[in-house]
């Protein structure tokens, strides 16, 4: 079975109103496919959760974090995947220069990564991934 960690990380300075999220465009068939993950990845041979986190943002994202808590594990069905997802802190680092395979430019394989920023009030207008760690996201900010 598959599994991955993946990280909230509120950008600093807004009072965890905004986060990073990876925004994916994925064509497939002529057809355009938009939405919103959690930056996190794949355990690599006897990582923890956590150890995987920490490298995958950093991969991923380019940057330094500190876990703070575990908010939700989950088993995504569809995927066959074991999902769990923290709270971090920004520590250090530069957004945007992860070296990850996920920047190698093979969209056709990946479809095209971006990095952006998302309001909690406005989630409602994305397709955030999976709709679990969204609706808690909009839950825990009311």
């Amino acid at each position: 079975m598959e599994k991955t960690g993946r990280a909230i990380i509120f950008v600093p300075n807004t009072n965890n109103e905004k986060f990073y999220s990876i925004k994916r465009t994925k064509i497939k068939n002529g057809n355009k496919n938009i939405y919103y993950t959690i930056p996190g990845g794949h355990l690599e041979d006897k990582e923890s959760y956590e150890e995987a986190t920490l490298r995958e943002i950093k991969e991923e994202l380019g940057i330094d974090i500190k876990i703070k808590e575990e908010l939700i594990s989950l088993f995504n069905e569809d995927l066959k995947r074991q999902e769990t997802f923290f709270i971090a802190d920004y520590i250090s680092g530069e957004i945007g220069t992860g070296d990850g395979e996920e920047w190698s430019g093979n969209d056709e394989k990946y479809g095209k990564y971006e990095i952006v920023e998302l309001e909690i009030k406005n989630l409602n207008r994305y397709n955030l991934l999976p709709i679990e760690v969204k609706n808690l996201l909009i839950e825990n900010n009311k």
